[in-house]
């Protein structure tokens, strides 16, 4: 059951960003998914294996579960919030931008521990949200480098 929901969790987003119209080049988009998904992996391998605050429970469904959503929903997630900030005008929009895409990323983060998927051991409530925080101002800074080299000689927003 809980694979179940991943899964349509998962779908729907894939659906929704394929549908909505972006403002990121098919470049761009490649390239933050796999720095976004080198985050998330590097967050869950660091918490997981080197500090054991986080703990993945040895059943298949819930292993799957937390794979899929670390390789797919957490990037797509971040390269949709990269997506939004590029449409974001001031720096008020930006802000609430990255307060609700940290709030969502924090939030689908306790569902799993929540449903046994990823159970936290020794944490901090507030690190997870500055860990998100972190990881956003990250995928900030590398789309600024990289749309500089990309559009280099030619347009940039």
């Amino acid at each position: 059951m809980v694979l179940f929901l991943y899964l349509l969790m998962n779908g729907i987003a894939i659906i929704f960003f394929m549908r909505k119209k972006k403002e990121l080049h098919i470049l761009e988009i490649l390239a933050y998914w796999f720095f976004a998904s080198y985050v998330a992996q590097n967050f869950s391998a660091l918490f997981y294996m080197n500090f054991k605050n986080l703990y993945i429970p040895e059943k298949l469904s819930f292993e799957f579960s937390h794979f899929i959503s670390r390789i797919t929903l957490y990037p797509l997630l971040m390269v949709l919030f990269l997506d939004y900030y590029l449409k974001a005008n001031n720096l008020v929009r930006k802000l609430l931008l990255m307060l609700g895409f940290v709030v969502l990323l924090t939030s689908i983060e306790w569902l799993n521990h929540f449903l046994g998927v990823l159970v936290h051991k020794n944490w901090q409530f507030w690190w997870s949200p500055a860990i998100w925080f972190a990881g956003l101002l990250l995928l900030i800074g590398f789309m600024k480098i990289f749309r500089i080299l990309l559009f280099r000689g030619g347009e940039y927003k």
